[in-house]
């Protein structure tokens, strides 16, 4: 089926390989509703600390520890982070995310944190590496190496590691968390046949490939999802790509549709009357040929729908619109002739 349809790239191979490694990570760190995670046991505040497709990542992770743990949680990009004088705080716990564990600017980051004395955290996919030697606590997110520059199994396993890592900080303040993993075992079942029942996807990647530029809006999380959707399609397809919080995409932003006349909305099944709003408000003023990401039945007055599954748990159905969005990208680029596993003038940025 679509593995044999796109076989050619590897970021292919390895966008198809994720069901298995999201299934390999909840079965290593989950038994009998226990969380086999080591962390602090008193987590008061979180800080994330990451760049690239890895900040993306802790966007929504911090939407996991809010709302799962009921934690405060701050993300900084790991370039700010350094140049600050200010101090670390000594009792948050610092998380910091990192494919390869030898990002330069993130393992800075993390000895900054380190030589202070406050807790550290490292979410890696390589336990031989600075970052993971450095930190206090470690997650081994066990995706293999991936040889592709854009990341894709390293995302969608650093996302599930910062959920199981949210729900273990809420079972250590006593919370109810059966909610959370009460379906977690089904999570690889719900996210390996995404793709094929998802449609569309090659008549939206020949629709936007013809367009050098456009935005990508989301709300909440979806707006995490924008972002690194955006990346994507940039880093494999050079197209000018940028992505907007929905609300804050009308102050102004949308004028670009002046002169785009397209854009990406990604709006799945637990949108607000607020989203519909400001998606009616923009379709009224400016009417452009959208392309829509959801799993609802919803028209949303789109151009092209790319309609995937509905998953009712949450992390089933933020993987969801993760895959969909990496082969979006991957798509785009075949179809505009690119190199998708190594884009002119990227590498991985590590020390």
């Amino acid at each position: 089926m679509f593995l044999k349809k796109q076989k050619q790239a590897q970021m292919c191979v390895e966008i198809l390989e994720q069901p298995a490694i999201i299934g390999a990570l909840i079965e290593k760190y989950v038994k009998n509703y226990v969380l086999l995670l080591d962390v602090p046991a008193n987590t008061k505040s979180i800080k994330i600390v990451a760049s690239g497709s890895s900040y993306n990542c802790g966007l929504l992770g911090k939407r996991f520890f809010e709302d799962i743990a009921q934690t405060d949680t701050k993300i900084e990009f790991s370039g700010e982070f350094i140049c600050k004088n200010k101090q670390p705080e000594k009792n948050a716990l610092y998380i910091f995310i990192s494919q390869s564990g030898e990002t330069y600017d993130t393992t800075l980051a993390a000895k900054k944190v380190k030589d202070f004395g406050a807790d550290t955290l490292a979410i890696v996919n390589n336990e031989n590496s600075t970052l993971w030697n450095l930190c206090d606590y470690k997650i081994n997110i066990g995706a293999g190496k991936e040889n592709s520059i854009a990341a894709t199994k390293s995302f969608s396993a650093s996302l599930c590691a910062l959920y199981l890592c949210a729900v273990k900080i809420a079972q250590n303040n006593l919370k109810d968390v059966t909610p959370y993993l009460k379906n977690i075992t089904d999570v690889r079942k719900n996210i390996e046949n995404v793709l094929d029942l998802t449609i569309n996807l090659d008549k939206a990647a020949n629709f936007l490939s013809k367009y050098k530029a456009f935005p990508v809006i989301g709300q909440g999380a979806n707006y995490a999802l924008a972002r690194e959707c955006a990346l994507k399609i940039k880093e494999t397809s050079y197209i000018d790509v940028n992505a907007y919080s929905m609300g804050e995409f009308v102050h102004g932003h949308v004028a670009i549709l002046n002169k785009i006349d397209t854009l990406i909305e990604i709006i799945t099944s637990d949108f607000c009357d607020f989203e519909i709003k400001t998606l009616n408000k923009i379709t009224k003023d400016y009417k452009p040929k959208s392309v829509v990401i959801t799993d609802s039945q919803e028209e949303f007055g789109a151009k092209i729908s790319i309609i995937m599954p509905y998953c009712e748990d949450l992390l089933s159905r933020i993987l969801s619109v993760v895959f969909v969005i990496q082969m979006l990208a991957l798509k785009i680029a075949l179809k505009l002739k690119r190199d998708v596993d190594k884009p002119h003038g990227l590498n991985k940025v590590v020390s």
